[in-house]
Protein backbone atom coordinates (compact mmCIF):
# COMPACT_ATOMS: atom_id res chain seq x y z
CA UNK A 1 0.00 0.00 0.00
CA UNK A 2 0.95 3.40 -0.80
CA UNK A 3 1.50 6.00 2.31
CA UNK A 4 -1.76 8.09 0.73
CA UNK A 5 -3.84 4.85 0.54
CA UNK A 6 -3.02 4.00 4.64
CA UNK A 7 -3.56 7.48 5.23
CA UNK A 8 -6.98 7.50 3.80
CA UNK A 9 -7.71 4.01 5.68
CA UNK A 10 -5.83 5.02 8.65
CA UNK A 11 -8.13 8.36 8.51
CA UNK A 12 -11.96 6.56 7.84
CA UNK A 13 -10.44 3.46 10.63
CA UNK A 14 -10.15 6.49 13.23
CA UNK A 15 -14.07 8.30 12.44
CA UNK A 16 -15.14 5.04 12.35
CA UNK A 17 -14.47 4.98 16.14
CA UNK A 18 -15.41 8.69 17.36
CA UNK A 19 -12.04 10.73 17.04
CA UNK A 20 -12.95 13.66 16.34
CA UNK A 21 -9.54 15.08 14.70
CA UNK A 22 -9.32 11.79 12.62
CA UNK A 23 -7.71 13.54 9.23
CA UNK A 24 -5.05 15.52 11.76
CA UNK A 25 -4.48 12.78 13.84
CA UNK A 26 -4.23 10.07 10.74
CA UNK A 27 -1.42 12.77 8.97
CA UNK A 28 0.67 13.05 12.35
CA UNK A 29 0.62 9.26 13.46
CA UNK A 30 1.19 8.31 9.85
CA UNK A 31 4.25 11.02 9.75
CA UNK A 32 5.75 9.60 13.51
CA UNK A 33 5.63 6.04 12.36
CA UNK A 34 8.00 6.96 8.83
CA UNK A 35 9.83 9.48 10.88
CA UNK A 36 8.88 11.91 8.47
CA UNK A 37 7.78 15.87 9.19
CA UNK A 38 3.94 16.18 8.44
CA UNK A 39 4.61 18.20 5.16
CA UNK A 40 6.97 15.49 4.29
CA UNK A 41 4.46 12.63 4.28
CA UNK A 42 2.37 14.98 1.41
CA UNK A 43 5.37 14.70 -0.40
CA UNK A 44 5.25 10.93 0.11
CA UNK A 45 1.67 10.37 -1.48
CA UNK A 46 2.66 7.42 -4.22
CA UNK A 47 5.92 5.80 -1.96
CA UNK A 48 4.95 2.13 -0.79
CA UNK A 49 5.06 1.57 2.83
CA UNK A 50 7.67 -1.03 3.78
CA UNK A 51 6.40 -4.09 6.06
CA UNK A 52 8.52 -2.70 8.85
CA UNK A 53 6.68 0.84 8.47
CA UNK A 54 3.42 -0.58 8.25
CA UNK A 55 4.34 -2.80 11.49
CA UNK A 56 5.00 0.30 13.65
CA UNK A 57 2.07 2.42 11.99
CA UNK A 58 -0.75 -0.54 13.58
CA UNK A 59 -0.04 -0.33 17.20
CA UNK A 60 -0.24 3.29 17.34
CA UNK A 61 -3.07 3.93 15.61
CA UNK A 62 -5.04 0.85 17.39
CA UNK A 63 -4.01 2.79 20.65
CA UNK A 64 -5.52 5.80 19.31
CA UNK A 65 -8.61 4.36 17.95
CA UNK A 66 -9.42 3.51 22.16
CA UNK A 67 -8.69 6.83 23.11
CA UNK A 68 -5.09 7.58 24.02
CA UNK A 69 -3.81 10.80 23.31
CA UNK A 70 -1.06 11.67 20.58
CA UNK A 71 1.29 13.00 23.38
CA UNK A 72 1.44 9.83 25.33
CA UNK A 73 1.62 7.63 21.74
CA UNK A 74 4.53 10.09 20.64
CA UNK A 75 6.07 10.63 24.57
CA UNK A 76 6.13 13.98 24.36
CA UNK A 77 3.88 17.64 24.22
CA UNK A 78 4.55 20.92 23.12
CA UNK A 79 3.84 24.06 26.05
CA UNK A 80 4.50 27.33 25.68
CA UNK A 81 6.79 26.71 22.73
CA UNK A 82 9.08 24.25 24.69
CA UNK A 83 8.91 20.33 24.44
CA UNK A 84 7.54 18.41 27.74
CA UNK A 85 8.01 14.29 28.09
CA UNK A 86 4.48 13.28 28.98
CA UNK A 87 3.18 9.46 29.28
CA UNK A 88 0.72 7.36 31.44
CA UNK A 89 0.99 8.89 35.26
CA UNK A 90 1.34 12.36 34.22
CA UNK A 91 -1.27 14.56 32.71
CA UNK A 92 -0.89 16.24 29.52
CA UNK A 93 -0.29 19.87 29.32
CA UNK A 94 -2.84 21.60 27.27
CA UNK A 95 -2.65 25.23 25.71
CA UNK A 96 -5.62 26.76 27.45
CA UNK A 97 -3.17 26.20 30.20
CA UNK A 98 -0.62 29.40 29.07
CA UNK A 99 -2.88 31.84 29.56
CA UNK A 100 -1.99 30.92 33.77
CA UNK A 101 1.67 31.02 32.68
CA UNK A 102 1.23 34.50 30.54
CA UNK A 103 -0.83 36.16 33.68
CA UNK A 104 2.12 35.17 35.97
CA UNK A 105 4.69 36.41 33.75
CA UNK A 106 2.92 40.06 33.68
CA UNK A 107 3.49 40.10 36.80
CA UNK A 108 7.52 39.15 37.21
CA UNK A 109 9.84 41.40 36.41
CA UNK A 110 12.89 40.52 33.91
CA UNK A 111 15.44 40.36 35.84
CA UNK A 112 13.25 40.05 39.83
CA UNK A 113 14.60 37.54 42.01
CA UNK A 114 11.27 35.80 43.28
CA UNK A 115 10.47 32.22 44.68
CA UNK A 116 7.52 30.63 42.75
CA UNK A 117 5.43 27.75 43.77
CA UNK A 118 4.31 25.56 40.72
CA UNK A 119 1.08 23.47 43.18
CA UNK A 120 0.40 19.93 41.48
CA UNK A 121 2.83 20.78 38.66
CA UNK A 122 2.27 17.51 37.07
CA UNK A 123 4.97 17.85 34.17
CA UNK A 124 6.17 20.84 35.55
CA UNK A 125 4.84 22.60 32.64
CA UNK A 126 3.51 25.59 34.08
CA UNK A 127 6.66 26.16 36.43
CA UNK A 128 9.46 25.49 34.05
CA UNK A 129 7.59 28.09 31.11
CA UNK A 130 7.76 30.92 33.75
CA UNK A 131 11.81 30.25 34.76
CA UNK A 132 12.53 29.55 30.91
CA UNK A 133 11.27 33.34 30.96
CA UNK A 134 12.32 35.03 33.48
CA UNK A 135 16.14 34.03 34.97
CA UNK A 136 16.26 35.12 37.83
CA UNK A 137 12.74 33.16 39.46
CA UNK A 138 13.50 30.53 41.39
CA UNK A 139 10.72 27.19 41.68
CA UNK A 140 9.00 25.04 44.01
CA UNK A 141 7.52 22.40 41.91
CA UNK A 142 5.36 20.31 44.38
CA UNK A 143 3.86 17.39 43.47
CA UNK A 144 1.67 14.57 45.32
CA UNK A 145 1.49 11.88 42.57
CA UNK A 146 4.73 8.98 42.54
CA UNK A 147 3.98 8.16 38.99
CA UNK A 148 4.11 11.93 37.85
CA UNK A 149 7.32 13.00 39.95
CA UNK A 150 9.66 11.20 37.58
CA UNK A 151 7.95 12.55 34.43
CA UNK A 152 8.84 16.01 36.31
CA UNK A 153 11.66 15.29 36.95
CA UNK A 154 12.66 14.46 33.62
CA UNK A 155 11.86 18.07 32.17
CA UNK A 156 13.71 19.51 34.77
CA UNK A 157 16.39 17.70 33.70
CA UNK A 158 15.72 18.61 30.43
CA UNK A 159 15.43 21.88 30.06
CA UNK A 160 18.69 22.07 32.61
CA UNK A 161 16.72 23.76 35.29
CA UNK A 162 18.26 21.54 38.25
CA UNK A 163 19.37 24.68 39.85
CA UNK A 164 16.38 26.43 39.77
CA UNK A 165 13.55 23.86 39.88
CA UNK A 166 13.37 21.88 42.90
CA UNK A 167 11.13 19.00 42.69
CA UNK A 168 8.97 18.09 45.98
CA UNK A 169 6.69 15.63 46.60
CA UNK A 170 3.82 16.09 48.65
CA UNK A 171 0.42 17.40 49.17
CA UNK A 172 0.02 20.57 47.92
CA UNK A 173 1.96 23.27 49.55
CA UNK A 174 2.87 21.11 52.60
CA UNK A 175 6.31 20.31 51.13
CA UNK A 176 7.37 23.64 50.69
CA UNK A 177 9.39 24.69 54.54
CA UNK A 178 7.08 27.02 56.54
CA UNK A 179 10.45 29.04 56.53
CA UNK A 180 10.84 29.91 52.96
CA UNK A 181 9.37 32.65 50.76
CA UNK A 182 7.03 32.16 48.64
CA UNK A 183 6.16 35.05 46.17
CA UNK A 184 3.76 33.79 43.79
CA UNK A 185 1.40 30.73 43.98
CA UNK A 186 1.03 28.97 40.32
CA UNK A 187 -1.64 25.66 40.02
CA UNK A 188 -3.38 24.13 37.77
CA UNK A 189 -5.25 21.60 40.16
CA UNK A 190 -8.32 19.25 39.41
CA UNK A 191 -11.20 20.67 39.04
CA UNK A 192 -13.52 18.00 36.63
CA UNK A 193 -16.26 17.53 39.09
CA UNK A 194 -16.98 13.63 39.56
CA UNK A 195 -20.13 13.12 38.01
CA UNK A 196 -18.49 13.96 34.68
CA UNK A 197 -15.18 12.06 34.93
CA UNK A 198 -17.34 8.99 33.62
CA UNK A 199 -17.90 10.39 30.39
CA UNK A 200 -15.26 11.66 29.61
CA UNK A 201 -12.23 10.09 26.87
CA UNK A 202 -9.23 11.99 28.89
CA UNK A 203 -10.37 10.48 32.17
CA UNK A 204 -10.08 7.14 30.39
CA UNK A 205 -5.96 7.26 29.95
CA UNK A 206 -5.04 10.22 32.05
CA UNK A 207 -4.45 10.02 35.70
CA UNK A 208 -7.69 10.92 37.75
CA UNK A 209 -5.94 12.19 40.61
CA UNK A 210 -4.74 15.33 38.28
CA UNK A 211 -8.57 15.35 36.70
CA UNK A 212 -10.70 14.58 39.60
CA UNK A 213 -11.75 17.93 41.88
CA UNK A 214 -14.41 16.24 44.31
CA UNK A 215 -18.88 16.35 44.41
CA UNK A 216 -18.47 19.92 43.37
CA UNK A 217 -15.08 20.01 41.53
CA UNK A 218 -13.63 22.34 44.28
CA UNK A 219 -12.31 20.44 46.79
CA UNK A 220 -8.78 21.44 45.46
CA UNK A 221 -9.56 25.02 45.92
CA UNK A 222 -11.00 24.66 49.56
CA UNK A 223 -8.15 23.61 50.49
CA UNK A 224 -5.32 24.87 48.57
CA UNK A 225 -6.56 28.91 48.27
CA UNK A 226 -6.11 29.49 52.52
CA UNK A 227 -2.74 27.90 51.82
CA UNK A 228 -1.49 29.61 49.01
CA UNK A 229 -3.41 33.34 50.63
CA UNK A 230 -1.37 32.54 53.61
CA UNK A 231 1.97 32.25 52.22
CA UNK A 232 2.26 34.40 48.99
CA UNK A 233 3.19 37.81 49.26
CA UNK A 234 2.66 39.02 45.71
CA UNK A 235 0.04 36.92 43.97
CA UNK A 236 -2.14 33.98 43.68
CA UNK A 237 -3.14 32.72 40.45
CA UNK A 238 -4.80 29.15 39.23
CA UNK A 239 -6.43 27.56 36.65
CA UNK A 240 -10.05 26.46 36.57
CA UNK A 241 -13.16 24.88 34.96
CA UNK A 242 -14.89 27.32 32.59
CA UNK A 243 -18.07 27.49 34.85
CA UNK A 244 -16.12 27.56 38.19
CA UNK A 245 -14.76 31.40 38.24
CA UNK A 246 -17.39 32.67 40.88
CA UNK A 247 -16.79 30.14 43.26
CA UNK A 248 -13.41 30.31 43.10
CA UNK A 249 -13.39 33.66 43.54
CA UNK A 250 -15.52 33.26 46.34
CA UNK A 251 -12.95 31.26 47.90
CA UNK A 252 -10.52 33.76 46.92
CA UNK A 253 -12.28 36.46 48.91
CA UNK A 254 -12.70 34.66 51.81
CA UNK A 255 -8.82 34.29 52.08
CA UNK A 256 -8.57 37.74 52.01
CA UNK A 257 -7.93 38.20 48.10
CA UNK A 258 -9.67 40.17 45.60
CA UNK A 259 -9.60 38.45 42.69
CA UNK A 260 -9.60 38.95 38.64
CA UNK A 261 -11.60 36.43 36.36
CA UNK A 262 -9.42 35.89 33.08
CA UNK A 263 -10.84 34.35 29.86
CA UNK A 264 -8.91 31.77 27.33
CA UNK A 265 -9.55 32.53 23.81
CA UNK A 266 -12.56 30.55 23.51
CA UNK A 267 -14.09 33.37 25.56
CA UNK A 268 -14.26 30.90 28.33
CA UNK A 269 -13.41 31.63 32.49
CA UNK A 270 -9.79 29.64 32.73
CA UNK A 271 -7.67 32.06 34.99
CA UNK A 272 -8.41 33.38 38.56
CA UNK A 273 -5.59 35.84 39.91
CA UNK A 274 -5.04 37.93 42.70
CA UNK A 275 -2.24 40.25 43.64
CA UNK A 276 -1.57 41.69 47.07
Amino acid sequence: MTVLEVLRRTEDFLRQRGVVSAQLDSQLLLAHALEMERLQVFMNFDRPMTDEELARTRPLVKRRSEGESIAYLFGNKEFWSLDFAVGPGVLVPRPETELLVEKALELIGDDEELFIADVCAGSGCVGISIASERSSVRVYATELSHEAIPWLNKNVAAHQMQTRVAVLGGDLMEPIPANREVDIVVSNPPYIEQAEMKGLEVARHEPHLALDGGPSGLDIYRRLVPQAASRARRAVLMEIGHDQGEAVSALFREAGLEPVVHQDLAGRDRVVAAAR
